[in-house]
Order: C-alpha cells, then structure tokens, then sequence
C-alpha cells in the first residue's frame, strides 16, 4: 500500500487522469459483468419459478385426481351390501363400513381400536386369524345369519400387515332353504299319507254301511246306540282323512282377484259366537288400502280360520288376538306385477317353546293331546300355493306371532 502511494505521489496530473479513467473503465466493465450475471441468474431464476408452477399444477392435479379415486372408492366401500372390516396385526379394528355399522350397530368411532371379536358380541363366536382360504363361518348377531369370510392385507412386499373380513347377510338364504327342506319334506309326507288315507277310506265306507245296516236291524236301543257310535267315530275318521288329502292334494285352485279384507271380515264375523265364548279380545287392525290380490278365496279363509283356531287353542284362560295387514314392496320377496300383502296374526297365549319353532308346520306335529297335528301343515301347503311364505315367532312378552306374505302374481290369471 505504502509503494502504491508512493507510485501515485509521483505520478503527474495527465497520467493521474489516464488512470482514473482506466480505472472508471475497469469498473464499468466489472458492473456491466455483474449486471449480465444478474440478469442470466434472474432469467434461470424465472425459468425454475415457471418450471415449480408447472409441477405444482401437475401435483396439485395428481392429488385431486387422488382424492377423487379415493373419494370413488370409499363411495363404493360405503354402498356395498356386504360388511367389511379390515384389522391390524392384533386384531384391531382399523376401518368398518356402512354395512358392518347395521350388522354389529358399532359406529365408525366407536369400532376402531376395538378388539374385532367385540364387534361381534363374543369373544369366543370365531377365530378371525383362520378365517383364510375362502372358507366362510356362520354366526347369528342381533337377529341375522352372517357368513363371514377372511384374507390378509398385504404390502407390495407381500408382507402381511392385517386382516380384511368380509361379512354377508344370508338371514334370507337360510330361510329359503329351510323353506325348500320344509316342502320337499312334506311332499314326501303328503304322498304317503294320500296313499294311506285311500287305502283306509275304502274299509271305513263299508264299516259305516255295515253299522248303518245294523242300526236298522236291531231292536234292542243298547245295540242301536253302540252302533251310533260307531258310525259317528267313522265319520270323525273321515273328516280326519278328508284334511289329510287336503294337506297331501297337489292342486292348482282356480284363482281371481281376492280382496283380503273381505276375506278376514268373513271369518272373524264367522267366528264372533266361539271368540266371545273363548273370552278372548280381537282387534283388527287394517291398511287403509283394500289389498287386493291374485288367490282362491275359500283357501284364505281357511288359512285365516285355522290361525284364529290355534290362537284360541294357545289362550284357553281367553287374552287378546290382533290381526294386521299392510302393503309394501320389496323386490326381493314380491312379485313382478304389484305390491306384496302381509297379514299378522298376533295372541297373548302360551308361545311355542324354542325347541318346537321349527317343527309347527310339520304334518303330524302337535302338542296338543288331540287332533291330527295337520292344521298349521294345511296352512303351509295353502300359502305355498299362492306362493307366498308364512313364518312364526315367540313375542317378546308373550304369546305367538305368525307372518304371512302373499305376492300379487299376475301370471297366475
């Protein structure tokens, strides 16, 4: 520094200002240096602005088309028929659907962090860890037959991280094919039995014939009564095999249009004298709309009486007896040209113990001491006619409750 002072001291004054201006000059060019620099970096800079916005926008739109699937797919999760519940490593619950919300009535928040058996009401009602392979377990919960079936989640490493359990309603299937055991058993039961009511109808005419015979003959009014009897107990034995062929006839009635109302109306008013002796209370209950549908009407009554008859038979200390109808529709259960009819036949009698449920409509099956145990079998067979279906439970208090489903088949006019 002291030998660049040095320099300049002893430089004149025209080549102090050479110097100066070469060093004006240095210093323009070095500025015009940086501001090009500058501009090259604020051009790079736009450009990598301009490249980040573009991949933003692209970003932004893979995550909106992300959350669309995703918004799809939880959609479809939520509308299916099925339940689904998916678990971690310990059995967990992590997600449920819709579906496994009505099944289990577990909410979303309440079922993840639960323990997967607890949504099923049992800790011991299955083991969900051997629930692979595609084979289903059956499980009854809150008044359903569930079919469960299983398989792991895995990462795209095939590493297991979780179970996926599927639940299926198959509450209807089962009914169906109880339904289908039912008739094809008492098809074979009504061929027998048709068989054997002809081969014992034959001697009991000529037994009645022969003691009418008799009667006429003999004198003495001892032997004129016992011979009374006897046709008397050959005609209760022939009212008895006429409701056995009606239970084994396979027959196609004529059908037309019934209105059930009227129906009903016919035989409660029919059997006012034996509801009044019975003390018993009827109530009726109807929809406001006449159900009108496609049957025999003489059948109906006789599937209206039979039921009001075991309704007195399960009250003979006399209680309360409802009938309702209503009309809906359910594709499912109903037919292609209208609307289903449900007719309930509700009493306050003794029920049906658990064990006899399954046995009611069987022919033969009674627990009463008398009778032939076929009157709820004809009920059967004459629902099954109009292809409806009948079902019975226990009420929650006391007493019966029958369902009848009738659909309003056109084809059959």
């Amino acid at each position: 520094m002291r030998q660049i002072s040095e320099d300049r001291a002893t430089k004149s004054g025209p080549e102090k200002t050479l110097f100066l201006q070469q060093s004006f000059k240095d210093f323009d060019l070095a500025t015009e240096r940086l501001q090009n620099a500058y501009a090259s970096l604020e051009e790079k800079f736009e450009g990598i602005n301009k490249e980040l916005k573009y991949k933003n926008i692209e970003l932004q739109e893979a995550l909106a088309e992300k959350e669309k699937i995703s918004s799809y797919l939880q959609n479809i999760l939520e509308s299916l028929t099925t339940g689904v519940v998916v678990t971690d490593m310990e059995g967990k619950t992590t997600m449920i659907n819709r579906c496994t919300e009505a099944f289990t009535e577990f909410s979303k928040e309440d079922a993840v962090g639960t323990d997967v058996k607890l949504l099923f009401g049992s800790k011991g009602c299955f083991d969900y860890k051997n629930l692979d392979g595609g084979l289903g377990e059956k499980i009854k919960l809150k008044g359903r037959i569930l079919e469960i079936f299983g398989s792991a989640v895995k990462t795209e490493g095939e590493e297991e991280i979780g179970k996926v359990i599927v639940l299926r309603d198959i509450t209807k299937l089962e009914k169906l094919k109880a339904t289908v055991k039912r008739t094809e058993k008492l098809a074979a039961m009504g061929e027998t039995a048709a068989n054997l009511a002809h081969e014992i109808r034959n001697p009991l005419g000529s037994i009645e014939l022969f003691a009418s015979l008799l009667r006429k003959d003999v004198k003495e009014k001892k032997n004129r009564d016992r011979a009374s009897h006897i046709i008397s107990s050959v005609r209760d034995m022939d009212n008895k095999i006429s409701n056995l062929l009606l239970f084994a006839r396979d027959r196609t009635p004529p059908m037309k249009r019934v209105n059930v109302h009227n129906a009903l109306n016919e035989i409660i008013v029919f059997s006012e004298q034996l509801i009044k002796q019975g003390n018993i209370l009827l109530t009726a209950n109807y929809e406001d709309t006449d159900p009108i549908i496609v049957g025999n009407a003489e059948m109906l009554k006789q599937i209206f009486l039979n039921l009001i008859l075991n309704a007195m038979q399960a009250m003979p200390e006399g209680g309360n007896l409802y009938i309702e109808t209503r009309i809906f529709d359910d594709s499912y259960e109903g037919g292609p040209c209208g609307s289903n009819v449900e007719i309930r036949f509700m009493d306050t009698g003794c029920g049906i113990p658990a064990e006899n449920i399954k046995k009611i409509f069987d022919p033969f099956f009674t627990t009463k001491g008398k009778g032939a145990g076929l009157g709820l079998a004809i009920v059967h067979n004459i629902v099954d006619i109009h292809g409806g279906s009948i079902d019975v439970e226990n009420n929650k208090d006391s007493g019966t409750f029958f369902k009848i489903i009738i659909p309003n088949d056109c084809g059959k006019l």
